[in-house]
């Protein structure tokens, strides 16, 4: 299943907001981002779920809220990331 609109905008999100670096990776049909202070967010390849842990084991599923403002970050048109990055 290729990556929705929706998980590619989460994770510019991310990434532009600092909490994720660059270079998501394929984990257990799922889009794995490295955070900077330590430990992962896990996206969705439908971008529905949006999870943070040390593993994806332990991870715990963010909250809607905080999935919207990462949708609206991603979907700004400033910033120093676009989509390729991602």
């Amino acid at each position: 299943m290729p990556l929705s609109q929706r998980a590619k905008v989460i994770a510019r999100g991310l990434i532009r907001t600092g909490r994720a670096n660059r270079g998501g990776q394929p984990d257990h049909g799922l889009i794995r981002f490295e955070c900077p202070n330590g430990g992962f967010y896990w996206i969705s390849l439908d971008g529905a779920r949006l999870l943070r842990g040390t593993t994806l084991w332990d991870a715990d599923e963010l909250q809607p809220k905080f999935c919207a403002a990462m949708e609206r970050a991603g979907a700004a048109l400033q910033g120093p990331y676009t989509s390729e990055h991602t």
